[in-house]
């Protein structure tokens, strides 16, 4: 993770998370060779990072925002959205891509190739178990970006 997430609320008090993760593609140099008889593919070469903005709502919220932190290695499978809003100094129209995670789509994870994790399994409470903590409707954003305390 490229900074520690953080915890905010929609207007209906929902908590998610808002996070940037670094994504760094990683390919094999064209360059090979033979080795003891046998052809070796060329060394694996890191691409230029790109970040990307991480929203994770629903009960992965907490749980990430409890486990995971800056420096963190996160995996996520997510909708890539495009917000889109107009700039109030300039009126411009502004956009941002935004890989969304919720209890009805996506994954969000630790890695476990370099650090250890126990997984403890969270039983769902009854009223936690029928609320999804999405925003409530597809026009609803997330509300200021005030960090809850704690």
């Amino acid at each position: 993770m490229a900074e520690d997430p953080e915890l905010l609320h929609t207007r209906d008090e929902k908590p998610f998370v808002s996070c940037r993760v670094m994504v760094t593609n990683r390919t094999r140099n064209a360059d090979g060779e033979w080795v003891d008889g046998e052809w070796v593919d060329g060394e694996w070469v890191d691409g230029e990072p790109t970040a990307h903005n991480v929203r994770v709502y629903g009960t992965a919220a907490s749980n990430l925002y409890d486990s995971a932190g800056r420096g963190g290695r996160v995996i996520v499978h997510g909708l890539m959205k495009i917000e889109t809003w107009t700039d109030r100094d300039t009126q411009h129209k502004r956009t941002k891509q935004v890989v969304e995670v919720s209890n009805r789509f996506g994954e969000v994870g630790g890695s476990f190739r370099f650090d250890a994790a126990r997984v403890e399994r969270q039983r769902p409470t009854p009223s936690s178990a029928s609320s999804s903590i999405m925003p409530s409707s597809a026009d609803e954003k997330p509300a200021a970006v005030e960090p809850a305390a704690g």
